[in-house]
């Protein structure tokens, strides 16, 4: 009698295989048959040895960015879970730039890799325990220019283990630094500089790190600091938090024990949480800016870190001139504390017209609070001159809270559309009153006050009406009467002393 035995073997979990010129095969599956994608992945699917009857790479491995199979070539987009977990005689790695993805347990325990590991500028995904282990890798270099995902929790991180991992280097175009991306890395001993491209760092982005030695600078394009984000960084000696940080989460310096001072260059408070800076040493200085001292001092949140020593000036600048002087000049600017209301004009000479600010701006007036310094320029242009009913005039374009104004900027003498009359404009000085009256036939399509800088003071429509200038300075005034079929406009003097007003025309 015939005796069948059964032995189970391990399943593949790979698609094809590739024998790389120096010798070595790699396995891959299909991720996408149409866009010709394929990742490298390990030869066994299950079970602890996932080389299990099969060689494990040697030496240095130099991945491909694009292999062949049957006559097709395939685009190398991942390395997949457990692709190399375990192979231990690797010595070196390099991964192509095509790689978009590292995933889980990839590098586990390779202890053989010694030396850089490069995190190339395309990936964006790094996966739990990529690198678990790998007790030979010194330092990373880290491009990756929008990696979203390093690793899912403290236990899990990409570079846990890595017990002789003594430098990060940070590249330029990174702008955000992943949750976890270096957490526990307690080998670090070189001091971490962030590229000035950063934004944000996420949570636990250096925690536990106790190693991690000198100055930590945060960058001035860096806006929010998650929790926990530099938690029990013991040896950390100072902190300077850039000008644009607004907001900096729970325990993000939780227990720096180390750190002597921080310098806050925000000058407007960032959002704390009451435990961010828990467990730092009583007493150190907190720096903030001198403009805004009260401000950290009046902030509930900032108050326990008083009383606060200053640095930079006490006042904000604000310089205001005109890119060409024959064309106009500017009121307004100088010196002021922060918060104070400032207030910029560009007035025109005859023949000119405003068009802008040189940072974009266009109101005019411009009215904002003085938080920063600023240096701008008005930009004037030749004004457009039209001929209508042999009346010569000249017209502006005023951009007033995002309001298009048409107004002269010469004397508003009488400029009539169709119809020759006299504007029915009057005046009534004890009742310190401008008077419109129009005949029934005639629509009232907008009634407007200006005064002599151009600001529009009144809006309102009628066939009759009245603006009372009781609320207004002595001054020149301009109205702008608007029907179906003419523009009339005329030109006031008023005098709040003795209430005259008299029409000019």
């Amino acid at each position: 009698m015939a005796l069948t035995v059964l032995v189970s073997m391990p399943a593949w979990a790979f698609d094809f295989s590739v024998r790389l010129n120096y010798g070595d095969m790699l396995y891959f599956d299909i991720v996408n048959a149409a866009k010709r994608q394929a990742k490298v992945v390990p030869p066994v699917a299950s079970g602890n040895d996932h080389y299990l009857g099969y060689n494990r790479p040697t030496g240095v491995l130099s991945l491909p960015s694009v292999v062949e199979y049957n006559g097709v070539s395939y685009e190398v987009v991942a390395i997949g879970e457990r692709a190399f977990s375990g192979c231990t005689e690797i010595r070196a790695v390099t991964i192509p730039s095509t790689v978009r993805t590292i995933e889980p347990y990839a590098f586990y325990g390779c202890t053989g890799i010694n030396g850089s590991i490069v995190i190339g500028e395309n990936i964006e995904s790094i996966g739990n325990s990529a690198f678990y282990g790998c007790t030979g890798i010194n330092e990373v270099l880290f491009r990756a220019i929008n990696c979203v995902t390093m690793g899912g929790s403290m236990s899990m991180t990409a570079f846990g283990n890595c017990r002789n991992l003594r430098s990060v280097k940070i590249f330029e175009g990174v702008k955000n630094i992943p949750d976890y991306a270096f957490c526990g890395m307690d080998a670090l001993t070189d001091s971490v500089q962030l590229p000035s491209s950063l934004e944000s760092i996420g949570a636990y982005a250096f925690a536990y790190c106790s190693t991690l030695p000198g100055r930590m600078v945060i960058p001035d394009n860096v806006t929010t600091i998650e929790e926990c984000a530099f938690h029990q960084c013991h040896r950390l000696s100072s902190l300077t938090l850039g000008s644009s940080v607004r907001q900096i989460g729970g325990r993000a310096f939780y227990h720096c024990i180390g750190l002597k001072s921080v310098v806050l260059k925000a000058t407007t408070p960032p959002q704390v949480n009451s435990t961010s800076f828990s467990e730092v040493r009583k007493g150190i200085p907190f720096k903030v800016p001198c403009v805004s001292k009260k401000m950290y001092t009046d902030n509930a949140d900032w108050r326990a870190y008083a009383p606060f020593s200053t640095h930079g000036s006490c006042s904000i600048n604000i310089t205001a001139t005109v890119h060409d002087p024959v064309t106009g000049s500017v009121v307004g600017g100088g010196s002021y504390n922060y918060g104070d209301r400032v207030n910029l004009m560009a007035l025109c000479a005859e023949g000119y017209a405003f068009e802008g600010w040189s940072d974009g701006n266009r109101d005019n007036p411009r009215t904002f609070e003085a938080k920063d310094n600023l240096t701008v320029r008005a930009n004037m242009r030749r004004a457009m001159t039209i001929v209508q009913k042999d009346t010569v005039y000249i017209t502006d374009t005023v951009y007033r809270q995002g309001t298009r104004i048409i107004r002269d900027t010469v004397d508003f003498f009488d400029a009539v559309r169709s119809v020759n009359s006299i504007p029915e404009i009057t005046v009534d000085s004890p009742e310190k009153q401008i008077k419109w009256s129009f005949p029934r036939r005639e629509k009232v399509t907008s009634v407007a006050l200006y005064d002599q800088l151009g600001e529009c003071l009144y809006t309102g429509k009628g066939r009759r009406g009245n603006i009372d200038l009781r609320r207004y300075r002595t001054g020149t005034y301009y109205v702008r009467i608007q029907t179906e079929n003419r523009v009339l406009r005329a030109r006031c003097f008023y005098n709040a002393f003795s209430n005259d007003i008299i029409i000019k025309k």
